[in-house]
């Protein structure tokens, strides 16, 4: 795993306050059904919904929680297959990438083609730029914001 334990737990801390936790379906900016930490409800899984009975809603935050745990640890599985390149950076930065991924999904980071090209060669400075001139940066700026903050971070 790419990350330490505190690491893991500081990444599902961080989804925990940028997503929210609502115990019942809503629909969330793209218009999407979604329930807990931002799940869209259509890729629930079996095993997710079985930590809840089998059911969709209500959820309480506990379950939400087990849940959230199980996709990070894909997410970090999956990035790590498709992105092996991120396990080279501090571990300040993974968390903000996998944050970052975690909300726009593997394909939607992959569209951040610049900023990939920027963080493999180190230049924080200019994938920080690439950041903030992002459509994403201006839709979600406290998420950028943070990102761009653990960039400053890892750049000294």
């Amino acid at each position: 795993m790419s990350l330490s334990k505190d690491g893991k737990i500081e990444l599902i801390n961080e989804l925990k306050r940028e997503e929210g936790f609502r115990d019942r379906v809503y629909q969330c900016s793209e218009g999407v059904d979604t329930i807990g930490y931002g799940f869209n409800v259509k890729y629930l899984s079996k095993d997710e919904l079985a930590l809840n009975g089998g059911f969709i809603e209500p959820m309480s935050e506990e379950v939400a929680t087990k849940i959230l745990e199980a996709k990070v640890s894909k997410l970090i599985k999956s990035v790590d297959e498709v992105y092996s390149w991120i396990d080279n950076l501090p571990e300040v930065v993974k968390i903000g990438l996998y944050d970052m991924i975690y909300q726009l999904g593997i394909k939607g980071f992959g569209s951040f083609v610049n900023t990939q090209k920027y963080l493999k060669s180190l230049d924080y400075s200019k994938a920080i730029e690439n950041i903030k001139n992002s459509k994403w940066a201006k839709q979600t700026p406290r998420r950028a914001n943070n990102l761009i903050k653990r960039l400053e971070r890892a750049r000294g």
